[in-house]
């Protein structure tokens, strides 16, 4: 990335970006001002602002000069940005994306994942995002529900550095398990995945082909105990309960698993082809899992993917597509200044100094807390005033 300081954070990100001069064949055959390119440029805009309409996007046009300079358009409709949305190819941005995700893969490369014994984690989980019944009767899977949703595989390069490097899309009715060969492939990370992709068939297929997996079992899948390699739990961990392994009806290759009780004393078991680490890395294994949700979380909150700007097939696809470039450009861009800062905040300065220049903007990210004190302490008196104090319910 081209760090200019005299550069404003809009043009920064569009530069990472590095669309602004596409052109499409079909798409923009009779375009005269919005083509490709700059649609994209726009929709990254108003992920990173969190727009909330195409009007909202068009106002930004009107009042930021300099925005419209960088696109090279003087003004633009609600209603032309809507067509233009609608038609934009949907495997050139996921294209794009890909692109992306792998330029952030190897900027974290280097990094040893949750643990150097453990290393890098892929988590795949699926998210939904609800239409309305009668504008999303092309996704329709119940009387009563409508939806889209991304089966996702995000890479887990450290505890605070996770981002989606594959995406299916596809309507609610399919269910997750589905995928779950698309999604898989053997390399050096482990993928962790919940009970929703547990398929005995799956099972043989991973064993055969070394992949490292971590897997949630169901609670109604029958294994079966190998004889001979039930492993002594360690004392340190009085969680693990039990370290065997089994197989299954459909299965002629053993697999590991692991039975563990988390801190509320719930009940979890879980497959996996990993003998090399402990039960209890095993287990961290899987709690890891959370952090996907914890990235579509952040994705709802934080981007516009829950409210979606139109209803129609080709433009709710673009959309959410869109929404996972504007991700991986701001993931860029928090990689590319080495701060300690969360995500989140960036994003939040980010969004403040938009119109600004980039140094200003790289000053506020490492600007020091203004607040040195440690706050109020408690002093001995003061803790056994408090000690001391009854709470009377009435």
């Amino acid at each position: 990335m081209d760090n200019n300081k005299k550069f404003s954070v809009v043009c920064q990100c569009l530069k990472v970006l590095n669309v602004l001069d596409y052109r499409s064949i079909f798409q923009d055959h009779r375009s005269k001002k919005l083509f490709a390119g700059s649609t994209i440029g726009l929709h990254v805009v108003a992920q990173l602002l969190q727009l909330k309409s195409y009007g909202e996007l068009s106002e930004q046009l009107q009042a930021h000069t300099e925005l419209a300079q960088i696109l090279q358009l003087d003004s633009i409709s609600a209603s032309q940005l809507s067509r233009k949305t609608k038609s934009l190819c949907t495997s050139s941005l996921l294209a794009l994306f890909t692109h992306l995700a792998a330029e952030l893969h190897g900027q974290t490369r280097h990094l040893q994942g949750v643990s150097k014994s453990i290393g890098r984690l892929q988590v795949i989980d699926a998210t939904s995002i609800s239409l309305p019944l009668f504008l999303g009767e092309w996704a329709k899977c119940s009387d009563k529900k409508c939806g889209v949703v991304l089966h996702t595989r995000v890479m887990v390069a450290s505890p605070d550095i996770v981002f989606p490097n594959k995406v299916i899309a596809s309507t609610a009715h399919v269910h997750e398990s589905a995928f779950a060969v698309e999604l898989i492939q053997s390399d050096d990370t482990t993928y962790v995945m919940d009970r929703g992709y547990s398929k005995f068939k799956h099972f043989e297929t991973w064993l055969s082909s070394d992949v490292r997996f971590v897997i949630r079992l169901r609670e109604w899948d029958r294994m079966f105990p190998v004889e001979g390699t039930e492993r002594a739990t360690p004392a340190e961990s009085p969680h693990i309960l039990r370290d065997v392994d089994v197989l299954t009806t459909k299965t002629k290759t053993p697999m590991r698993m692991v039975e563990y009780m988390d801190e509320q004393g719930r009940l979890y078991r879980v497959g996996t082809s990993r003998w090399d680490i402990s039960a209890a890395e095993v287990a961290e294994i899987y709690k890891n899992r959370w952090l996907v949700e914890l990235f579509f979380k952040w994705m709802k909150q934080h981007l516009h993917v829950v409210k979606l700007f139109s209803k129609d097939p080709s433009a709710v696809w673009n959309q959410l597509f869109l929404s996972l470039v504007a991700y991986t450009v701001h993931m860029l861009i928090t990689l590319e200044l080495k701060t300690a800062k969360s995500p989140w905040t960036t994003l939040k300065l980010l969004r403040i100094y938009f119109y600004d220049n980039w140094l200003n903007f790289v000053n506020a990210v490492f600007r020091p807390p203004s607040r040195t004190s440690k706050g109020r302490q408690k002093t001995n008196k003061t803790k056994e005033r408090l000690g001391s104090q009854r709470i009377i319910v009435r």
